[in-house]
């Protein structure tokens, strides 16, 4: 059964994906026009029910030519949205959705869980919230008003002892202990959950803001200044560069929560969309 929820359109994660000049439907990076009309989902399957994304009556494929199949509809629906929403050209590049998903799927890098794991607690030894610096004292005082109530979610939802320090050449500030806590918390992800974890964190630079947003502690809007506290304290000091400053929180916005929204719907018993007739 197809569904048209949309019908004519208007005239590093690191990027796990292999470098490779060919995209869904032999797309070049010169060759973007847009070549369907409509965008829609199908059940492809019921037990368990899956969806397929049909661009006119093309089923969307990876870059490796696997097709995708997807058994959340919630997810289906918005990778299906993100396809829709280009116009006259297909700007691969702003289609994190379809990227994310790609990669998850692919694997084309033939890394195994244990490997994702390590790379992801990689970035706990130098986690942003834990290293920080005390000049000007401004800054010290807005890194403990932004980041010691991370640190205190963390340490009360893990019981685990994470503190902060102002010196890089401290020896072992993540205990043994926390860091098999947090290492255990990540085995009990599967391995696409893990690609999209490692992906937010090395966005964030955190483990740690990560486990936060998961944990749906703090907003994706709240994490993406959090991460980026020095560049937002110097913004206030000395003003905004005009279009890049903005671009660059609107691009790590975007890239987060498609990769929270994926993260959400792979681990939540969420499988079909229910609306309800106030909403139709």
């Amino acid at each position: 059964m197809n569904r048209f929820f949309l019908l004519r359109s208007t005239p590093s994660i690191i990027r796990l994906c292999s470098r490779t000049n060919k995209t869904n439907f032999g797309l070049t990076n010169r060759e973007r026009k847009r070549f369907y009309k409509q965008v829609s989902i199908a059940e492809s399957s019921q037990s368990p029910t899956k969806y397929e994304i049909l661009l006119d009556q093309r089923k969307l494929k990876t870059p490796l030519g696997t097709l995708i199949t997807i058994e959340n509809e919630l997810l289906a629906l918005a990778l299906a949205q993100e396809w829709h929403q280009q116009y006259t050209n297909i700007d691969l590049s702003s289609m994190h959705l379809n990227a994310l998903l790609n990669t998850t799927i692919d694997n084309p890098l033939k890394i195994t869980k244990t490997q994702l794991v390590d790379k992801i607690m990689y970035f706990l030894d130098w986690d942003t919230v834990l290293f920080r610096s005390d000049h000007p004292p401004e800054f010290q005082q807005l890194q403990t008003e932004s980041w010691d109530p991370m640190l205190s979610f963390i340490n009360e939802q893990f019981q685990t002892n994470f503190e902060s320090t102002y010196y890089l050449d401290v020896k072992d500030l993540v205990k043994k202990n926390d860091r098999d806590v947090i290492q255990k918390y990540l085995t009990s992800f599967d391995q696409p959950s893990l690609t999209i974890f490692l992906f937010i964190a090395e966005q964030l630079k955190s483990i740690l803001l990560t486990i936060c947003l998961i944990k749906q502690f703090r907003t994706v809007e709240n994490i993406s200044t959090l991460s980026r506290l020095e560049t937002e304290f110097q913004i206030s000091r000395w003003s905004n560069v005009p279009y890049y400053h903005d671009y660059e929180i609107v691009d790590i916005r975007s890239k987060i929560s498609a990769a929270y929204l994926i993260f959400y719907c792979l681990n939540n018993n969420i499988t079909r969309t229910v609306l309800s007739k106030e909403t139709i």
